[in-house]
């Protein structure tokens, strides 16, 4: 009876073993350092409130909410690691280059209207990335973040505003699917970035306005684990 029990224990350490070298194999794929870039779109809406013409004496100024979008180029890199045999814990740093100079701004002031430009530039984010391995070669991963983004605008004269690094947050969803080869993978990914309220002057006829906007965009691409 002693040799059957232990010959059943030493089965079953050796069926845990191999499980736990199988799992850690699976999630192996998603761990390490990665590099990935992605196409995709942006779809942005941008607002202006608190507006008011700094003259003498001072105006109400009014202007409404801008749509908008652009497309978008991602690129970036990462680190992962597992911390059980079907979660991993990551985290991303992300530069995403667009230039929509398309959105078009008219501010109100009585009857007069004034025209500027708005557009942002780089957007940084700085991530942390929980997955989850839903199948032996697909992680499905969410992200929660900061971001710093440049909005540039010019004014209706055609004069520069001045430049500004506006904070926010990033929240975003996506799957990782490994690719021939196992270091390779394909992602698709949706992420909704949430500007922090910031208070601006433009220079040329110079109006005072807290700024606000989010964005919610779409990118598809490929990565690599030097794992």
């Amino acid at each position: 009876m002693f040799t059957r029990s232990s010959t059943f224990l030493s089965l079953f350490l050796c069926l845990a073993t191999l499980m736990g070298q199988v799992a850690s194999a699976q999630t192996s794929k998603f761990e390490g350092f990665n590099l990935h870039t992605g196409l995709g779109g942006i779809s942005q809406t941008t607002f202006k409130s608190d507006m008011v013409l700094l003259s003498n004496p001072q105006m109400p100024v009014s202007s409404p909410d801008i749509l908008s979008s652009a497309p978008i180029l991602n690129v970036g890199a990462g680190y992962s690691k597992a911390v059980s045999d079907q979660f991993t814990l990551g985290l991303e740093f992300n530069l995403s280059a667009r230039d929509s100079k398309h959105i078009h701004s008219v501010n109100y002031v009585g009857p007069y209207a004034l025209s500027s430009m708005l557009w942002n530039t780089n957007q940084y984010t700085l991530s942390l990335s929980p997955g989850y391995l839903l199948a032996p070669e697909t992680l499905i991963y969410a992200k929660f973040g900061a971001l710093k983004v440049t909005t540039m605008c010019t004014n209706d004269n055609g004069q520069p505003c001045t430049s500004n690094h506006l904070s926010g947050q990033n929240l975003g969803l996506g799957v990782k699917q490994v690719l021939a080869g196992g270091r390779n993978y394909f992602y698709i990914e949706g992420n909704k970035n949430q500007l922090s309220t910031a208070r601006l002057t433009t220079v040329n006829t110079p109006v005072t306005y807290s700024l606000n906007g989010s964005t919610l965009n779409l990118i598809l691409g490929f990565g690599h684990h030097f794992n």
